[in-house]
């Protein structure tokens, strides 16, 4: 076949076009971008995203604000916010997974931001008439307030959770088109743009409620939220319009369903007008044989172990939460260096975003996964090692011990010094010496006088936790990606919301968790316990790996100059090594027979 031969007038035509690419300056690039369908994308992400970031931040200080001095309102909600995932994530995915996309992402969007502004007008009308309601009535009328807006802001979690399932996890698979790299690339983007946000909504909204008013920052979320939903509500016609394949779904649903009807009934046609009302039996039982159904599609999954290995992470008491926080509080860290080294967590988590798209793309996709669990469990033994390092207040018989004598029981003389401790229950780094040790308290107020090395245990734990953000973010977004290109379209939105039911049940556990150990002492069982659940979860994912590839790793690909990887023959003879032995079998290196093209290795095993 002779080859095309190009023409002076092709070469003209070439020559313009790169020439007006480099005549494009950086505004013209701007809006170039602007137009594109993955800038609408990170503008209605970013939008959605700081919304629920500021209300997550500033609903925990409202229910504070209703009951000073307890936290039984934020326990509560938390309680409820975790057991209505759990119970409702797969009937809420089975929803999303039988209504046409825009209308799906619609409603979710008008509840979500919806409830959100009604929550926060329900506040502020609370905050305003706080005596009267409270003098009503013997103080009920303030109790179904206080039961109304924790319902409401339920209702918001659940409406965002649809919309996060609608958008993150089904939209932008379609968007990508097929392209792995690209939905690479779009995932860790929106990944980046929730760390950001995570970390600059709070601020915001903080200060407003600092230096104004906790009633303005009420009223600035609920006005907030409803410019955004309309703009919002704008940028999901306009992501729709642009990509004719998030249409689809409409029309294989209906075929589905039409297939489903044909199916039970093989031996008889039945019109509309002959079809039968649904029996009393299934309206009733219909969310729970649809919760079954969901559960039953998850664990159909090929990569359900690299979900279940997800969610084993949350069960853990190794992050930025306000129980390790409030754990760094009694060990002499400073609110600064908290602040500081959460700053730093989330940067090095916005790296591992930047980090996951080329690695994906160098080593293939479960490769990445296998890499960043490595990276998060090996980081991670620091925090084991806290556990017993100086300055520890890890006691495992803290229970079961008779007496706890502390400073307030015995006046020892004047001129006796004890050596400063940080908890009542130990003054060494590992065990007491005896159950009826004597054990003092930690001198409050007077952190300057406390020894360095005391604070290398928590030292280690922080160090542990912050550098183990990069190892977290990408086996996120690996497992992300694999149930975007593994699960069927069909099925996506029940199986993310099984996902999520997963994920608040592993929080919700490690809370339990917290309420039976409670104390500082006791701090270490939890860490070691989150520890083995992070080992864990990257085993599932290891196990799933191996499934696919049929090995975790090539042990028997040794680097070698001539066979670029393989496996090092018997006869083989680098440089600076002695010549083979006589009657070795022959190399079988491509080079040695002659053959100079290198072999590929496929990087999605």
């Amino acid at each position: 076949m002779a080859e095309a031969k190009l023409t002076p007038n092709d070469w003209n035509e070439g020559r313009e076009d790169g020439r007006e690419e480099e005549k494009k300056g950086c505004t013209d690039r701007v809006k170039d971008y602007v137009k594109t369908t993955e800038f609408l994308v990170y503008t209605e992400a970013t939008l959605s995203t700081w919304g629920d970031r500021m209300w997550a931040f500033a609903v925990a200080l409202f229910l504070i604000d209703l009951s000073p001095g307890s936290l039984q309102l934020t326990a509560v909600y938390g309680f409820a916010k975790s057991i209505s995932v759990l119970l409702l994530g797969a009937i809420i995915g089975d929803w999303i997974d039988r209504t046409p996309r825009l209308t799906a992402v619609r409603i979710a969007l008008v509840i979500q931001n919806g409830s959100v502004a009604l929550c926060a007008v329900v506040f502020a009308l609370m905050d305003v008439y706080r005596k009267e309601m409270e003098n009503s009535a013997g103080g009920w009328l303030m109790t179904l307030c206080q039961i109304l807006l924790i319902f409401i802001a339920v209702v918001a979690i659940l409406g965002g959770q649809a919309t996060s399932i609608s958008l993150q996890k089904d939209w932008v698979a379609v968007i990508a088109g097929g392209e792995k790299e690209r939905l690479a690339n779009m995932n860790a983007t929106m990944r980046r743009i929730d760390l950001c946000t995570k970390i600059l909504a709070p601020v915001v909204v903080g200060q407003i409620m600092t230096f104004v008013s906790m009633l303005v920052g009420a009223l600035f979320i609920a006005g907030w939220n409803m410019v955004s939903m309309a703009i919002e509500y704008y940028l999901y016609y306009r992501v729709y319009d642009s990509v004719p394949a998030l249409a689809v779904k409409e029309k294989e649903t209906d075929k589905e369903e039409a297939k489903d009807e044909n199916s039970e009934n093989p031996t008889k046609e039945l019109t509309e007008s002959d079809a039968q009302p649904q029996s009393c039996h299934h309206r009733v039982f219909h969310s729970f044989f649809t919760l079954y159904n969901g559960w039953k599609i998850y664990f159909q999954q090929t990569c359900f172990r690299a979900g279940l290995g997800l969610s084993c992470l949350y069960m853990t008491v190794l992050g930025f939460d306000n129980i390790t926080v409030g754990f760094v509080y009694t060990q002499g860290f400073s609110e600064l260096a908290v602040s500081l080294l959460m700053a730093g967590a989330a940067i090095l988590g916005v790296c591992g975003t930047f980090i996951y798209p080329p690695l994906r793309k160098r080593i293939g996709l479960l490769r990445t996964g296998l890499i960043s669990g490595t990276l998060q469990w090996s980081i991670l033994i620091l925090c084991v090692a806290s556990v017993w390092a100086p300055g520890s207040p890890f006691d495992p018989f803290y229970y079961t011990r008779t007496s706890n004598v502390t400073l307030t029981d015995v006046t020892p003389s004047p001129d006796v010094s004890f050596p400063p401790t940080f908890t009542p229950s130990s003054n060494s780094s590992v065990f007491p010496l005896s159950s009826n040790e004597t054990t003092l308290p930690t001198p409050v107020g007077s952190p300057a006088h406390r020894p360095l090395w005391m604070y290398t245990s928590v030292a280690l734990l922080m160090t542990g936790i912050t550098l183990g953000r990069i190892g977290l973010w990408m086996y996120d977004l690996t497992v992300t990606q694999l149930y975007q290109e593994t699960v069927e379209e069909t099925h996506r939105g029940v199986v993310f919301g099984v996902q999520n039911s997963l994920n608040f049940f592993m929080d919700m556990l490690h809370f339990i968790l917290v309420i039976v150990l409670p104390a500082p002492e006791t701090f270490g069982i939890l860490i070691l316990l989150s520890y083995a659940f992070v080992v864990l979860g990257h085993v599932l994912y290891a196990t799933y790996s191996r499934k696919v590839r049929g090995h975790l790793f090539h042990f028997d690909r040794l680097l070698c100059g001539k066979c670029g990887g393989q496996r090092i023959p018997p006869n083989h003879t680098q440089a600076g090594t002695t010549a083979p032995e006589q009657g070795a079998p022959p190399c079988t290196c491509p080079q040695e027979n002659g053959i100079d093209h290198y072999i590929e290795y496929h990087t999605s095993v």
